[in-house]
């Protein structure tokens, strides 16, 4: 199945990368820039991998795109109807303990706290030029909630978002080369559709002459100028002639002589150097990530804000990998933090490549950092380095008001998927879960799983209680009856 055309339900459509837990799991990457651990069994497939190669090969040689078969038109529906299609889309994606990333801020509770430190980062990005989130949490606490709830905060505060989950083949914690260019197919903007491509911050640049002419001096000899000095005469072209050059910047692993063979310009003011793949270049990549996000303020936004999920994929490193990975990281925290006065690192404790390369282009990094972490695991020594204020630690608790605000919001989107209207006397189906949390005998994505399914019971036979759910709910989770 690896290398298949799948489609999600939430996410859409994407590619199988790696098969994880007997082929229970997929790692897919999906045509909106997200990458990520889905169970296989919520894929459908749209092209078996034999199939997808074939036909690339086919187009290749033909030089003519894959087929495309025309869609069915799309059913005209009323307002209330398109709303009980998304409510059921969100039903189907929470039985299985996941919540669409377009719900995440409207079924995001008892995170007063967390949210409060997030705007405070999202502040310090904008007032210092950068700030550091670590986010804790074992596995099932609400950590890649949380983590898509910081994306969807982002968007909303203006700031363009790469983010990628690490992981021990495609994106190594010491490969500097492959989490940049990971980061950069994951591009999320703000005010576009568009994303896993730099090309609507070029154009955005671009589009105002008078500021990039006052920003051409700051520019010159970067590689930043040679981007946009060639993307500006060779954007009418067409994908495939901007592809070389695209590649290049995205990190992708190119052959340098072709780049500058496809460039119309390159001199001394306009360098196309190489990108390192060694593990060393923590320097090179820095930089880059610096110069990103120090653009997108010019040009109006507020900045990139860069999140590192499953960073515990540390732990399996060998140690020389984990000092390389250490030196990544604690380049990326400096890059974000040096600004600052409260800043713990200086550039001399970092290790450059051979020929030394600035970490920053620019003394304001406007960047905000996260990492996700799981406790448990052998991680890189982020107290070291940050605050007490910056490292942020999910229970994976709910108070019983939140538990109760969770579970009317999940009633109500489950009535207006089926439209139907019983008693409320559903909600009290949280003391049994609250009870079951505090216990660690579920966590919060099974609790989302079981109060759906419990919801489904409710609806499919109508002499089924709420009552009745708490106690079997009690039964199962600590065999016995309820009190």
């Amino acid at each position: 199945m690896i290398g298949a055309i799948v489609n999600h339900p939430v996410f859409g459509r994407g590619q199988v990368l790696e098969l994880r837990h007997a082929a229970r799991e997929s790692v897919v990457r999906f045509d909106n820039g997200i990458r990520t651990v889905v169970p296989t069994n919520m894929l459908t497939v749209l092209r078996q991998a034999a199939e997808a190669a074939t036909a690339s090969a086919r187009a290749a040689a033909s030089q003519s795109p894959i087929p495309i078969v025309p869609s069915r038109e799309e059913a005209e529906f009323t307002p209330e109807q398109r709303q009980r299609l998304e409510a059921r889309r969100t039903i189907e994606a929470l039985r299985f303990g996941v919540v669409p990333h377009h719900r995440i801020r409207e079924l995001s509770f008892g995170l007063d706290k967390e949210r409060r430190s997030l705007q405070c980062a999202f502040d310090a990005v904008e007032q210092t030029g950068g700030d550091v989130r670590v986010v804790l949490g074992e596995y099932g606490t609400g950590k890649s909630h949380f983590f898509e709830l910081t994306v969807q905060e982002a968007l909303a505060r203006n700031f363009i978002v790469a983010t990628t989950s690490l992981d021990t083949r495609e994106v190594p914690p010491n490969r500097p080369q492959r989490i940049y260019n990971a980061l950069i197919r994951s591009l999320r903007y703000p005010d576009t559709p568009d994303t896993g491509t730099l090309v609507p911050l070029l154009e955005r640049i671009l589009n105002q002459p008078a500021l990039y002419a006052a920003l051409e001096e700051k520019l010159r000899g970067t590689v930043f100028a040679t981007v946009l000095h060639n993307f500006s005469l060779m954007r009418g072209a067409g994908n495939e002639t901007l592809a070389p050059l695209l590649d290049w910047i995205s990190g992708e692993k190119v052959y340098i002589k072709s780049v500058r063979d496809a460039l119309v310009v390159k001199n001394k003011d306009f360098p196309v150097r190489a990108l390192s793949m060694m593990t060393t270049s923590a320097d090179q990549y820095c930089y880059l990530l610096n110069g990103w996000g120090w653009l997108a303020s010019q040009v109006g936004y507020a900045g990139i804000a860069v999140l590192l999920d499953e960073s515990e994929h540390y732990s399996l490193l060998n140690q020389r990998g984990q000092e390389r990975a250490d030196n990544f990281f604690k380049a990326l925290i400096y890059t974000a933090m040096a600004s600052r006065q409260d800043n713990r690192l200086t550039e001399a404790s970092l290790q450059h490549q051979q020929r030394e390369h600035p970490f920053r282009f620019a003394e304001r990094s406007q960047m905000l950092l996260m990492f996700a972490v799981t406790p448990s695991a052998n991680t890189f020594d982020y107290g070291r380095w940050l605050h007490e204020e910056q490292i942020q630690a999910l229970s994976g608790d709910l108070s019983e008001q939140a538990l109760d605000e969770l579970m009317a919001q999940l009633y109500t989107l489950h009535k207006q998927a089926y439209a139907y209207e019983r008693q409320e006397a559903y909600l009290m189906l949280s003391k049994g879960v609250q009870e079951g949390l505090k216990q660690r005998l579920i966590n919060l994505r099974q609790t989302l799983r079981l109060a759906t399914e419990v919801y489904d019971l409710c609806y499919a036979h109508p002499d089924y209680s709420a009552a009745q759910a708490v106690e079997d709910l009690r039964r199962s989770l600590f065999g016995r009856q309820g009190g």
